[in-house]
């Protein structure tokens, strides 16, 4: 089959999309990223008892704060913070026997919170910690085949969306945990194709695509991410579970080196919830954050699909060396997260969402409380 009935297919597959799971979505969306980082930097050698109790607690503070939704890290580099019969365990746990996604799940829920699995969908182990993944592994085992499914860029292995296979090992552990833990939906954040990958990435599959036919490697990239982001919706519509996508801030960076298209997902409602990672301050130079937030309102505007804004929680307190003269926007307020939640909320949007939980909660930053402070107070006006 030719490329232009292929990428007609994948269009019509799209554009047929499974409707928005309405009766799932939420009033308002305050959310809170719960990443691998924070596992690695909080849970370290503890049991399963100990690890329950701060769990509980961690969601306690999220609920104390406002926040109604936190993304758990389910699967960050093809790994599981579950236990999966498709991915091996995570590294960042290591030697751990119980079930951190459904003791946080179950954290979540008792707290009063909705629970999201947070998947990396394409990101993979680093080059050379191959050896790592069980033998029976299908990613072992292309990387062994040198099979283009899986290719490395700057020193990591990313899959190759462009294979159905690759897909439909996506689709499988979504639809493993959508089976098996007591989740409110799945999260992808902003890793699509990796930012890097030069035509060796997919010579031979875009090779054959593009053989007689007028079609841009971008545009084959973009198709293979439509493709993916449907059929991941189609799961969460067919267990009547909500998907959301936090894609990168930079609607130029998305179009250009993910190959992620948020508008076409917005049209063709293969997306529940948008949250893109505004992560920059009132003054910056080249994305201001107000008017970047203006650009993803009119992306959004007279569909379903709602919009909250991924805000910098881990800038508290710090210099941003991309910002010019506004380098110290993020040192000399205290209450930045609570200013653009407010700006997100007067524009249309639904929300915010912080990253991540540790730059709030575990960290000695002295801007941290004063943050804490003001945002609390303007989630719960």
């Amino acid at each position: 089959m030719k490329l232009k009935k292929i990428l007609s297919c994948l269009c019509l597959l799209v554009l047929c999309g499974c409707g928005q799971a309405e009766q799932k979505l939420p009033d308002s969306v305050y959310g809170m990223w719960f990443s691998y980082l924070d596992y690695e930097e909080m849970f370290h050698d503890q049991d399963e008892k100990e690890m329950q109790a701060d769990l509980t607690a961690a969601a306690e503070n999220m609920r104390d704060l406002g926040v109604n939704t936190v993304y758990i890290h389910a699967c960050a580099f093809t790994d599981a913070f579950y236990a999966s019969d498709i991915y091996p365990r995570t590294a960042s746990l290591p030697g751990i026997d119980y079930d951190p996604l459904a003791l946080f799940a179950g954290a979540a829920h008792q707290a009063g919170l909705q629970a999201e699995a947070w998947i990396n969908p394409l990101r993979s182990v680093a080059v050379g910690a191959e050896g790592n993944l069980p033998e029976d592994s299908q990613i072992r085992i292309w990387i062994e085949r040198n099979d283009e499914r899986v290719r490395q860029v700057n020193g990591r292995w990313y899959l190759n969306p462009a294979y159905p296979e690759v897909r439909s090992l996506v689709v499988s552990v979504v639809r493993e945990v959508l089976e098996h833990y007591d989740v409110d939906g799945i999260h992808f954040d902003d890793y699509f194709y990796p930012e890097g990958a030069d035509r060796r990435f997919d010579a031979y599959v875009y090779g054959l695509a593009a053989d007689g036919e007028d079609i841009s490697r971008e545009s084959f990239r973009t198709a293979q991410i439509n493709a993916l982001v449907q059929e991941v919706h189609a799961v969460c519509a067919e267990h009547d579970k909500r998907f959301t996508i936090s894609t990168a801030g930079n609607m130029e960076n998305n179009l250009t080196l993910y190959y992620a298209d948020p508008a076409a997902w917005v049209e063709a409602g293969t997306v529940d919830i948008l949250i893109p990672q505004i992560y920059w301050g009132y003054g910056h130079p080249v994305k201001p954050y107000a008017e970047t937030l203006d650009e993803w309102l009119a992306v959004t505007a007279e569909s379903d699909v709602m919009l909250a804004a991924g805000l910098a929680a881990y800038k508290i307190g710090t210099e941003d060396q991309w910002a010019g003269n506004a380098a110290s926007e993020w040192v000399d307020s205290d209450d930045m997260l609570a200013r653009q939640t407010r700006t997100a909320l007067e524009k249309g949007c639904v929300g915010a969402a912080y990253f991540r939980y540790g730059s709030l909660f575990a960290t000695e930053n002295p801007n941290a409380a004063g943050e804490i402070s003001h945002l609390r107070d303007e989630i719960r006006k």
